[in-house]
């Protein structure tokens, strides 16, 4: 491993944070203990900032293929870190790393409560129900016609729609036209597109409903 990444799982989203890397700061040379030293030099040294980036009551996931999380977990407890820590394999590493394990997070006790999870796990039920043609509504004339039925339990819309003024649905602006989902106790999420679902969603518009029945 020659280079980390670090993301903050926010209520808006996953933010980059810093990337580490080992390039430059020492090649393989032949000498197998000469490069292990340099890696393990690298390892406590990402493992220290981290440690001082992050407040001490922030957990860490750490992920990625490979047995290199196992070297670095180590050397958050070699240097006595106090945090809380869970190591995850994952097929790929990277962002893609991070959104695998936002995708699959209902199933880790660390984020199942986090409020992205909570999003994420709401826009995959709302794209599998789009794939059955179940209980769900997308584009301008279903939402309107969802909403005008009283049919929407939840609408899972981008936040840039949300707040971009310009942007219409029903000649009236999108924060508007949401106002209306209290008349009927419909339930407003607002979705980040700093994760892969979340980026999907944009791209179909901005706006899906689940809807209590289908129309």
């Amino acid at each position: 491993m020659d280079e980390i990444l670090l993301f903050l799982v926010t209520m808006h989203g996953m933010k980059d944070v810093a990337a580490f890397s080992m390039r430059g700061g020492g090649k393989y040379s032949g000498n197998a203990k000469a490069s292990n030293e340099i890696n393990n030099n690298f390892m406590e040294k990402v493992a220290t900032d981290i440690n001082l980036q992050l407040n001490k009551d922030t957990p860490l996931v750490i992920c990625g293929p490979g047995m290199a999380r196992d070297k670095l977990q180590n050397m958050f407890n070699k240097i006595e870190s106090g945090r809380t820590i869970r190591n995850i394999a994952t097929s790929m590493g990277g962002r893609a790393s991070a959104n695998e394990i936002l995708k699959e997070g209902l199933d880790l006790d660390l984020l199942k409560d986090h409020s992205l999870i909570k999003e994420i796990e709401l826009l995959e039920e709302a794209f599998t129900r789009i794939a059955k043609q179940g209980a769900v509504a997308y584009g301008e004339y279903e939402l309107n016609k969802a909403m005008e039925e009283g049919a929407i339990e939840t609408l899972l819309i981008s936040v840039e729609l949300l707040r971009d003024d310009d942007e219409k649905i029903n000649d009236i602006n999108w924060s508007e036209w949401c106002k209306k989902l209290e008349l009927f106790g419909g339930k407003l999420v607002q979705c980040s597109s700093d994760h892969d679902l979340g980026s999907q969603l944009k791209s179909m518009g901005g706006a899906i409903a689940i809807l209590r029945y289908i129309l």
